[in-house]
């Protein structure tokens, strides 16, 4: 009986905390989504340069990951007037301020973009500690349609980014 209880157990607590976990050496980051969200596509260029992944929960509500490997150091301001330019990405205008994190390791930025169908939050990273020659920088990118819960993407959001680290 002892047994097919923790059986039982097992069974129904083990999807709670199942994840969706990247590990990338040869970009140097970590993150995990819990077990709501999917990996729908995972592209990198041919010179291994740039790697991009892009992860769903549902209909409403998306993800993506943008890491960049460079030779020299690259100023987070640069960055992301670069990725707000780039017509590809369809970024819709920012409203409020950029909120700035620092750390020994790199220079971070986030900041809340909004348009008349959603709205989303984005985090930019870039290196400031070389890595055997490389800097790093990275965007991940939450977007959510205006009819999802706001609330409900803010909480989403927070969790999957608190598992983001940068493994120099």
């Amino acid at each position: 009986m002892k047994y097919i209880l923790i059986l039982i157990a097992v069974l129904f607590v083990t999807p709670v905390f199942s994840q969706i976990k990247v590990d990338n050496n040869s970009y140097k980051f970590n993150i995990s989504f819990d077990n709501k969200w999917k990996e729908v596509s995972k592209v990198e260029t041919e010179k291994k340069d740039v790697i991009t992944y892009s992860f769903s929960k549902n209909s409403k509500v998306a993800a993506t990951i943008i890491a960049f490997k460079f030779v020299s150091p690259q100023k987070i301001d640069d960055l992301i007037y670069t990725l707000e330019k780039d017509f590809n990405l369809n970024i819709p205008e920012r409203i409020g301020d950029y909120v700035k994190s620092n750390n020994e390791s790199y220079e971070s930025k986030s900041a809340d973009y909004k348009d008349k169908d959603t709205y989303e939050k984005i985090y930019y990273y870039t290196t400031i500690k070389d890595n055997n020659g490389e800097f790093y920088s990275y965007m991940i990118r939450f977007i959510a349609d205006n009819s999802y819960n706001h609330s409900d993407f803010e909480y989403d959001v927070s969790t999957i980014i608190n598992y983001f680290k940068i493994n120099l």
